[in-house]
């Protein structure tokens, strides 16, 4: 089996005050290997941009397979 990367997709979690219960922000076509302080200054602007809270974020990465 071979795998070929093919996109990764970010989620941040948070709450902000017209989103006390929690929100989701969704951001995709994010690069292959997204440094972790990467993630975290982005996290960081974003939370400085909106005045929200992010709490948690998910990193999904999507693969083709060829299988051989």
């Amino acid at each position: 089996m071979q795998q070929t990367f093919k996109s990764n997709k970010l989620q941040f979690i948070g709450t902000s005050e017209h989103h006390p219960d929690g929100y989701r922000r969704n951001f995709n076509n994010v690069v292959k290997d997204p440094a972790p302080a990467a993630v975290e200054g982005f996290a960081a602007a974003l939370a400085s941009l909106t005045g929200e809270q992010v709490s948690d974020g998910i990193l999904t990465t999507a693969l083709d397979l060829t299988l051989a």
